[in-house]
């Protein structure tokens, strides 16, 4: 099976301050760039090798903004994948108003990568939290223990 990591992504034209009907402040972003952002990542060969079917993977863009989230996925630096995506982030980071944001989360509770180019990362849209798993169900269920405290109160009289 090996070793095992979350990765989330998001690249997005830089929003722009526009004013609206009754002098009303909205943010938008340019459409063109938008497009020529898609254009990019859909020639590269990243996304040649990561478009697959699964349920656990999403991909999309919408309102500006490409997102990308894996669960489960082999992150190694050294898989043709994983350097195809790494050089279609790098190669986006030089176009002028598109900024990007990267979150790997390994098994170990160091195992965190983060990368961010740009004026505007959208740093909001996931984050690494710290969780726990509880593998003690066999400790959980009928309680066995009742019949040790007892001795448990034996034991601590005697040494007193």
């Amino acid at each position: 099976m090996g070793y095992r990591s979350e990765v989330a992504c998001v690249i997005s034209v830089d929003q722009i301050k526009a004013e609206g009907e009754g002098g009303q402040i909205r943010w938008t972003y340019d459409q063109a760039k938008f497009k020529e952002m898609v254009g990019f990542i859909k020639l590269s060969r990243f996304y040649e090798l990561w478009t697959r079917d699964s349920d656990q993977d999403a991909f999309g863009w919408r309102d500006g903004k490409f997102v990308m989230y894996g669960r489960g996925w082999k992150w190694y630096p050294d898989y043709e994948d994983v350097r195809a995506f790494h050089d279609m982030f790098n190669a986006l980071s030089d176009i002028e108003g598109i900024s990007g944001y990267f979150l790997r989360v390994g098994e170990e509770r160091d195992d965190v990568e983060e990368d961010h180019f740009g004026d505007d990362p959208d740093w909001d849209m996931f984050y690494a939290s710290t969780i726990m798993t509880f593998d003690g169900d066999n400790y959980l269920g009928k309680r066995t223990t009742d019949d040790e405290e007892p001795q448990a109160q034996d034991a601590t009289a005697t040494h007193t």
